[in-house]
Order: C-alpha cells, then sequence, then structure tokens
C-alpha cells in the first residue's frame, strides 16, 4: 500500500536526484550557447543580405546612370548626324565669306569654291563639318554636346584620331557599330561615345581623294558627355538606397533581438520547469526531514504513511514503529478519537469540509502518556485514486505558556505581581456593567514611604512594596481583587460587598499596616497608610466618577491626620473639595491635550511717558477655553497643589516666543513682556536650560523677555530662586518680583535677589486712597526701590485718581483697567 501510492518511495534518495543539479546546469548551458550562435548566425546572415543587397542597388543605380548617360551621348550624335545629312543631302552650301568665316582652304581642290552673286556678294562653300565646329564656337551653350569627326585619313590634322579612337575605327571597319567608354578628361568625369560616319554619294565632294566609296565607313563622329551631374544624382541616389537599406537591418537586427530574447527567456522557464520537475523529489524528501513541523499522512483508514524526524521527536516514537498503524490509537487520546473517525467519514463521503486547511487547535497524545496541546492544519490529495490525509502540527506548549505569561505581564504589576491598574480598572467597569449589586472600592497610600525611598534608596523601597503586598493579601477576601495603581497607591474592589463591611475590611488593613515594622540594613521603619471607601451603587456612576471620589477621600484622610479610614459621602464638603480640584487635573490635562489654552496680553504704561510711538510693554497672561473662557484663578490652584504648574509654565514660555517670532513688527516695537513662573518651575534645575533652548529655538532676543517671580516662592526657597534668576540673566534677560508686599517679609532679601523690577501688590493699590495704611506701604516699596535702584510697577490700577497719585510718588510702570484690560494676541495658532 505505502510503495503503490508512492508517499515514502518517491522521498528516497536516487543517483538521478543527487545528479539533477549537474545534468540541470549542463542542459541549460548547452541550451543557452546553441541559442546564442544561432542568434548570432542569423544576424551575420541579415547582415550580409544588407550588404549584397546594399551593392546590388548601387550597381543598378550605376547601371541606370550609364544607360541614361550613353542615351544622352547618342542623341546628341544623332542631332549632329542628322544635320550633317542634312547639309550633304543639300550639295553645296554658300555663305558669304566675312572675317568668321573664310574660304576652306581643304575644299580649294573644288570647282567653283567661291562665287560672287550678281550684286557683288563675295560667297564660299561650307561643308557640314565646318558648319558644326561653327556652330560650337558661337553657340556652344545652346546647341549643347557638339560631335568631333574623325578618320585615319583625315582631310584637317587637328581630326586625327588619338589611340583609343583609333581602336575604336578599327572595330568599326569590323563591323561595329558603336564604341564607348567613361573616362577622365582634364580631371574630370566624361563619357566617350563614337559611331562610324557612313559615305554619303554628297561626302564625295568634299573628299575625292582619300578612297571613300558610297555606303562605306567615312571616319567616325565621336560625342564627349560631362559626367558630373550624372555622378551627383548616381552618388545621392545610392545613399538613399543604402540608409534604406540600413533602417531595415536595424530593425531585423531588433527583431532578432527581441525574439531572442523571448527565446531565451522561454528556454529558461522550460530549463526551469524541467529543474523544478526533476528536483521535486529531492526537494520533498528535504523538506520532510528537515521541516521543523510534524508532518503525518495516513490513508482512508487511518493508516500511517508517513512519519517525520519532527513527528518523531514530538511524539516520541519512531518512524519504524508508526508507519502502517493507527493513527488515533497512538497519537489521538481516548475521549478525541471518535470525533476523529466522524471526521475522516465525513471526507470520505464527500460531505462538506469541516477543518480542512484551516488552523485549529487540538490536545495530542504522547508516547509517554501524556497530552500536549498542537497547531493542526489537514490537506486532502488524491493518490493513485486514494484519498491520502496530510497533517502539518506543531507543539504549542511553549508558545501557550509565552501567551499566558504576556496575558500575565499586561495584567499584573511586575514588583509586586498583583492585578495592575488597567486589569483593576476593567473589573471595575464589568462589575459595574452588572449593576444591581452592591460592591466597594478601597483607594489606599502609604505614609511615610517616601521617606524610605530617601534614606535607603529605591531598592528598599521596592521591598517594601513587596513585603506590604505579600501582607495585604492576606487582609482581603479571595473573591476581591487587589491591585497596585501607581507608585505607593493600591486598590481592593470588593464585590458584592456593602459599605459596613467594607469599612471593616480597611480597618483590618490599617490595623495590620499600623504594627507593621520593616527593616532594611541597620534601620527600622513604620509606615502608615490612608484609605478612602467609596461604594458603588450602580445609580449610573462612571469609573471615573467612582475613581474620583475614592482617590478624594484617601486625601481626605491624608489632610485629616494620615493613617485612617475616611468613607466618601457627597455632602462632606471638604470631599467634594477635593473631587472639584481632582476634576480639575482632569480638565487640565485634557486642556494640553486638545489645545484649549490661550494668551492674553495686558499693557504696561511708563508715567508720564507719551504714548504715542512709545514703545511696548506688556504682561502675558494665561486662559483655558472650557465651556467658557477661564481665569487663571479658577484653574491654577489645582495645578499648584497637583505639580501641573511646570507643565503650563512651559507652555506660557514657548507660546509666547513663538507668537513673537511669527510677528517680527511686533518684536521689533517691543521695550519688554513679562511671563509669570510659577514657584515650582522655579525648583527645576532643568527650567534654566529649557529657557535657554527656546531663546535658541525661536530667536528671540534675551533683553526683551521679563520673567515674573512672585515674593511669596521666591522668600520660600531664597537660595534656590536667586540661583535661577543668576542663570537666566546671564542670558539678557530681566526679572521681576510680583506682588511685593504681599509677604509682609524683610526688605533685606532684596539686596540678594538680582531683580530689575519691583510690582506692588495690586491689593495696596487699588485701596490707596481710600486706606493711608495702604497708601503707606505704596510709598514706602516705592522708596526702597529707587534707594535699591530698581524700578517699580504699580498693579490693578482701576482710575486715573490712582494713576496720578502713583505719578506723583515716582513710580515707575503701571498696569491696570484704568490703562487697558486683558486682550487675547491677535492670530493665535
Amino acid at each position: 500500500m505505502v510503495s503503490r501510492l508512492g508517499l515514502t518511495t518517491r522521498w528516497q534518495e536516487s543517483p538521478l536526484v543527487m545528479e539533477s543539479g549537474f545534468l540541470i546546469d549542463s542542459v541549460s548551458g548547452i541550451g543557452r550557447n546553441s541559442l546564442k550562435w544561432y542568434s548570432l548566425l542569423l544576424s551575420a546572415g541579415w547582415t550580409l543580405v544588407f550588404v549584397v543587397l546594399s551593392f546590388w542597388g548601387a550597381a543598378d543605380i550605376q547601371e541606370n546612370t550609364r544607360e541614361m548617360a550613353t542615351a544622352e551621348a547618342r542623341a546628341h550624335f544623332f542631332k549632329d548626324n542628322a544635320f550633317r545629312l542634312w547639309g550633304t543631302d543639300h550639295g553645296r552650301i554658300y555663305v558669304p565669306v566675312s572675317e568668321t568665316t573664310q574660304p576652306d582652304p581643304y575644299l580649294k581642290h573644288i570647282p567653283d569654291r567661291d562665287l560672287t552673286t550678281p550684286s557683288g556678294v563675295q560667297l564660299t562653300l561650307i561643308n557640314p563639318a565646318s558648319m558644326i565646329r561653327q556652330m560650337k564656337e558661337h553657340y556652344g551653350d545652346l546647341y549643347g554636346v557638339p560631335g568631333r569627326v574623325t578618320s585615319l585619313n583625315p582631310l584637317r590634322p587637328e581630326n586625327r584620331p588619338d589611340a583609343w579612337e583609333k581602336q575604336a575605327l578599327a572595330r568599326f571597319d569590323q563591323g561595329k557599330e558603336e564604341a564607348f567608354e567613361f573616362t577622365e578628361i582634364d580631371g574630370e568625369p566624361y563619357l566617350r561615345l563614337m559611331r562610324p560616319l557612313k559615305v554619303h554619294k554628297g561626302c564625295l565632294l568634299c573628299h575625292p581623294g582619300q578612297g571613300w566609296r558610297v555606303g562605306g565607313n567615312g571616319g567616325a563622329v565621336g560625342v564627349a558627355l560631362p559626367m558630373g551631374g550624372y555622378l551627383e544624382i548616381e552618388n545621392a541616389s545610392i545613399q538613399r538606397e543604402i540608409a534604406a537599406y540600413a533602417c531595415v537591418w536595424l530593425l531585423g537586427l531588433f527583431g532578432l533581438l527581441m525574439g531572442y530574447r523571448q527565446l531565451a527567456a522561454r528556454q529558461q522557464a522550460q530549463l526551469m520547469a524541467v529543474a523544478a520537475l526533476t528536483d521535486s523529489e529531492a526537494r520533498k524528501a528535504a523538506i520532510v526531514k528537515s521541516a521543523l513541523d510534524c508532518i503525518v499522512s495516513v490513508d482512508a483508514q487511518g493508516r500511517v504513511l508517513e512519519f517525520n524526524p519532527a513527528a518523531e521527536r514530538t511524539f516520541g516514537y519512531r518512524r519504524e514503529q508508526m508507519v502502517s498503524r493507527d493513527m488515533a490509537e497512538l497519537l489521538i487520546p481516548e475521549e478525541s478519537r471518535d470525533a476523529h473517525w466522524a471526521g475522516i467519514q465525513r471526507q470520505l463521503d464527500g460531505k462538506a469540509a469541516t477543518i480542512l486547511g484551516e488552523r485549529i487547535e487540538v490536545t495530542a497524545l504522547h508516547a509517554a502518556g501524556h497530552t500536549f496541546p498542537v497547531e493542526l492544519t489537514v490537506t486532502r490529495e488524491n493518490v493513485g485514486g486514494e484519498p491520502v490525509f496530510t497533517a502539518f502540527l506543531r507543539d504549542i506548549t511553549a508558545a501557550r505558556a509565552m501567551e499566558e505569561q504576556l496575558s500575565y505581564q499586561a495584567t499584573h504589576d511586575a514588583l509586586t505581581g498583583l492585578i495592575n491598574r488597567r486589569e483593576f480598572e476593567r473589573r471595575m467597569n464589568r462589575v459595574m456593567d452588572e449593576g444591581g449589586r452592591e460592591h466597594c472600592v478601597l483607594y489606599m497610600d502609604l505614609d511615610q514611604f517616601k521617606l524610605v525611598n530617601d534614606t535607603s534608596g529605591h531598592a528598599a523601597g521596592d521591598e517594601l512594596l513587596r513585603q506590604l503586598s505579600q501582607m495585604l493579601k492576606h487582609e482581603v477576601r479571595l473573591s476581591d481583587t487587589l491591585a497596585r495603581l501607581g507608585g505607593d497607591e493600591f486598590g481592593v474592589l470588593l464585590k458584592y460587598c456593602s459599605l459596613a463591611v467594607a469599612e471593616k475590611i480597611a480597618e483590618g488593613v490599617l490595623k495590620v499596616v499600623r504594627k507593621f515594622q520593616f527593616f532594611w540594613s541597620d534601620r527600622r521603619y513604620s509606615v502608615g497608610i490612608s484609605i478612602g471607601v467609596v461604594p458603588i451603587t450602580g445609580q449610573g456612576e462612571t469609573l471615573a466618577d467612582v475613581m474620583s471620589a475614592a482617590d478624594a477621600a484617601c486625601y481626605a484622610a491624608k489632610e485629616r491626620g494620615r493613617n485612617r479610614v475616611q468613607v466618601y459621602a457627597p455632602d462632606d464638603l471638604e470631599l467634594a473639595r477635593r473631587r472639584e480640584e481632582m476634576d480639575w487635573v482632569e480638565r487640565i490635562h485634557r486642556g494640553f491635550e486638545e489645545e484649549r489654552f490661550l494668551l492674553y496680553r495686558q499693557a504696561i504704561v511708563a508715567l508720564g511717558e507719551e504714548r504715542k510711538n512709545a514703545l511696548q510693554r506688556y504682561e502675558f497672561l494665561v486662559r483655558m477655553q472650557d465651556t467658557e473662557l477661564l481665569s487663571p484663578a479658577v484653574f491654577l490652584v489645582p495645578a499648584e497643589r497637583f505639580d501641573l504648574m511646570p507643565s503650563i509654565d512651559r507652555w506660557v514660555v514657548q507660546a509666547a516666543f513663538r507668537w513673537l517670532a511669527s510677528y517680527p513688527e511686533e518684536l521689533e516695537d517691543l521695550d519688554f513682556a513679562t511671563i509669570n513662573l510659577s514657584g515650582h518651575s522655579i525648583g527645576d534645575e532643568r527650567f534654566s536650560e529649557f529657557i535657554s533652548n527656546s531663546f535658541e529655538t525661536f530667536g528671540i532676543p534675551p533683553e526683551k523677555i521679563c520673567f515674573e517671580i512672585t515674593e511669596t516662592a521666591a522668600v520660600s526657597n531664597l537660595e534656590v530662586a536667586r540661583r535661577l534668576m543668576l542663570e537666566i540673566k546671564q542670558l539678557g534677560c530681566r526679572f521681576a518680583l510680583d506682588d511685593f508686599g504681599s509677604g509682609m517679609s524683610s526688605f533685606g532679601y532684596l539686596k540678594n535677589l538680582p531683580v530689575d523690577f519691583l510690582k506692588i501688590d495690586g491689593s495696596f493699590v487699588r485701596e490707596m486712597l481710600d486706606d493711608p495704611i495702604n497708601l503707606a506701604m505704596v510709598k514706602s516699596i516705592n522708596d526702597i526701590a529707587q534707594v535699591l535702584g530698581k524700578q517699580t510697577i504699580a498693579e490693578f490700577v482701576e482710575n486715573d485718581a490712582i494713576r496720578e497719585q502713583l505719578a506723583s510718588m515716582g513710580v515707575d510702570f503701571v498696569q491696570g483697567y484704568a490703562i487697558s484690560r486683558p486682550e487675547p494676541l491677535p492670530n493665535q495658532h
């Protein structure tokens, strides 16, 4: 059965298979060389045809040229001969004697050569030869090519023949009727043609003593035809003929080249097909033997026909143990065998295929008796008219383990092994979607964790989190979900739990953590935990609502003494405030993502300065577009509390610089513009580097920028503020101390701060006309500033009376609604 199907024998190696590569290379080399030689021979033959046709065409053109020239020469001969015959047939022709026509001495033997008319005109006899000669001399351009009379015994000496003419005359005596040659005369090409001159009776009058007889040859008449024009036409015709043949030759070569390429491609394809066919058996054997996947073939009865080495390694059987055996008994678990046989029977009955060609996962049986998962693809082919099923299998035990590991890593915290925030929120969403049952959430934040990190390092902090995580697992129920939400924050999802039970669980966690002692090296630490408890009532809360409430409750526990449990209550004003602040954090983050922040500016005017053509001064102010336009007073407090001010400060700096760089005319008319910095940015060690890079990026002159720092922020960290000011002032910027006077601090620190302006707190300026103390404060601040060499800017100038009072005190600059209200920057992007 196996041999008949060919599934084993055709995969065996044979000399033909082993040598197929050499044979194919040899055959393909011979074929390619033969095709190349045939193509070269055809090209050579086609070129030879071109050469032959070119010579043949040229010769034909030359022959035509000779025929036309000869025809023209004969025409001239016949014309001369006709003229001679006309003169001869008329007997004698007399013409008046003149300077050009004198009596011919060669005709003196003729009686009556000369005559005198009754009127006394002297006439002389002229023969045809003389007439033609005179016509050539006087009317040569009109007459055309004249003939030349010659004979072996000429009447005139100048009519003696040259060597070629003598030969021609001799041939005429032998019966020839014409002689011609193509030769050169004085370096120019000519056609010379001669024909015999037959003696007529009238000829004997002039030639009585030369032995002529009527009807015989009396000499010959020759014509010399110039060939220059004919040869020019001939050369042009030959060139056109050769050019036409060359085009046809090139087209033929191109056709031969294309034919060669097509034949070569077809031959290569045929050779490749032969190579593929010849090597197929070797490839099958190599594929089956070296395949990483298991290949198992069975017949319609389920008997194994092929079992490759990969299958041997995977299932633990040798090939000889498997061939001709029932595959189901050896490789398929007992509980799956009925389904296996049912599938084969459906295929044999021609019913719809269920798994053929599909990639599925099934369980396989090892020789050792254990099962393992495999990925399976089954194909069917007919060999010798009988169905053969081939299964391609791959052990996916390692892949399953990797998937489980990746799934675990995606849902668990790597440090503690607890559920991570993402999985925790997914489980919360699933519980909230169920509805109708009460659940609770614990939000826990460790107290004093930062102290462990700062004093003993992060390794100690990590170990503390691991130990606490293991301890917390024992304080929650098996049905609860304990998760590390991030940093030192933990969460517990209490399913099907009332608020009262949740409080008890939270108190239990609190009690255990209070007793916990953490040892690291030679130190001992006690930590606390603040816990916020929030119920999930199923009354339309969202995940964000629950997490926000839980975080607010946890934060309230910290603010109310730490290390305690705080249950969220909607009517608790402090919790409501905390939750509102957390909502603001989300809105601020969304403001950055959706580009809702805007820049405004408010003018700063020098007192006593003419407004016309004055340089501009203004303060950049930030706003946020939410459901309405929000002033900084609304969102900066939560931004300060949750450490978002550095991001806002950096956004303002870059947005202001970008706008100034986009409008060079604004930058040119600018004296200075002020930008506020928060206390958080003052403590940022890399903030001065950020400022320097921003100046370089946008090309803003540093002397046109003045940074404002509040008095409170500067005094609370005086040395850090002083260092930042000095670093930024080295770039060329200026500094202003904002809200000066509000902190009621000593004036002594001003000597150590490199500020250029003091901005007098607006609370003093606004009421200075009604409160003598405020007036005295404004005056004293201005006086101290003048002594220290610093300029002053008064804020909240809301009417002209305040402005005039400030001018009388010598305040340098004013800012407020009486001067200008804040306005949005034009054309903000």
